[in-house]
């Protein structure tokens, strides 16, 4: 039987690596929600930027690590 954490982690970290800025723009301004800064101006900062997108290479091998070693299980 496939992992489901594994597959869970795989399609959890494919948008955090494909599209890490629009992610990382988007918890942003979920953080400026009830401050003075309007939703358009707020942009992240690049090490957040480049933290998301490893965070997401991260689950994605983690996922294919477990649904391959569920495969191998039998």
């Amino acid at each position: 039987m496939i992992n489901p954490v594994g597959i869970f982690l795989l399609l959890a970290g494919l948008p955090a690596a494909l599209w890490p800025y629009r992610l990382a723009r988007l918890g942003e301004q979920v953080d400026a929600i009830g401050s003075t800064t309007p939703l358009a101006g707020v942009e992240p900062a690049d090490w957040n930027v480049l933290l998301t997108r490893v965070i997401g290479v991260g689950m994605i091998l983690v996922g294919c690590l477990g649904i391959l070693g569920s495969l191998a299980a039998g």
